[in-house]
Formats: C-alpha cells, structure tokens, sequence
C-alpha cells in the first residue's frame, strides 16, 4: 500500500522557507504531513510535485534532500522528546513506588494518607502515559520516518496556453 501526496508548485519561493534555501517552507511540511492523516501509518509514501518550472536535475536533487532532510530532522526531534518523556515517566513511577513504601512505613495517620495517594496518583499518571502517549508518539515518529524516505517525482505541466 501506498499513500500518494500531490503538490502544485507554482513558484520555488512556496517550496523553500522564506529564511533558509536549505529548509522546507514550514506551510509545505504541514500541508505534506496532514495529507498523511486518515491513511495507514505504515504505508510508504509517494510525493508528486506538478510544475510547470522548468527545475535542472540538481535543483529537483535539491529539493528532494530538501524534503527528506526537514523529515529526518522532525523524526529526530520527536525521538529526542520520547526519550525525554519516556525518562519523566519512569521517575514519575519511581517516585509513586517510594511514596507507597513511604505510606507502609509512615506512623503518622492523616501524612500517610495523602503520601498514599499522591503515590497511587503518580503511578496511575505514568502508567496511563506510557499505555496512552506512547501509541501516538510512536505513529508520529514512524510516519515522520516514511516521509522522510518517500520516493519524490517531479511531473512537468506543459502550459495551457501554448
């Protein structure tokens, strides 16, 4: 299965950013992300790009490691916040099991109750993260991956009016 993501492109200024010709204006990576919603995640992906430019062959390179670089760069950023969130979770579940054993040892009655449930909170917290967040970062990440290695064809449009 495949998904396919057509672009018009009128002008090259609306495919590169407006402060970098080495990054994907930041309208095209959104449009191209979200015409990847209600499709499989694990599809591979397809990008046509119609123009009626005429663009050299190492302009469409350009444009292509343009593409795959803004990806890669997504794909490593959300797996930089995975890890990080993944980290927070763990401490968080950490610290609920402490409050637990806290709570058995405690000899103080109304403490040890509020010890108990913030450490029932902070466990039922990072464990409801993990089972919940996890999924949806993990279908981010792996869709960001196949936009980043999508196969990209430029399809010339001849001019209506010649």
């Amino acid at each position: 299965m495949k998904t396919t993501i057509n672009i018009n492109l009128k002008k090259k200024d609306d495919f590169y950013s407006r402060y970098s010709s080495k990054k994907l204006s930041s309208e095209l990576t959104d449009y191209i992300y979200n015409e990847c919603y209600g499709e499989n995640y694990k599809n591979n992906i397809v990008i046509n790009i119609y123009t009626k430019l005429k663009i050299s062959d190492a302009e469409k390179n350009a444009m292509m490691d343009t593409v795959r670089r803004t990806f890669g760069l997504k794909v490593q950023d959300e797996l930089y916040y995975y890890e990080k969130a993944k980290f927070k979770k763990t401490i968080l579940f950490l610290i609920g099991i402490v409050l637990i054993v806290i709570y058995y040892l405690s000899f103080i009655e109304v403490l040890s109750e509020i010890i108990l449930i913030l450490g029932w909170l902070a466990i039922w917290e990072s464990v409801y993260s993990f089972l919940a967040d996890s999924s949806k970062d993990y279908i981010r990440i792996y869709r960001l991956r196949k936009l980043a290695s999508s196969r990209i064809y430029f399809v010339s449009q001849q001019d209506s009016n010649s």
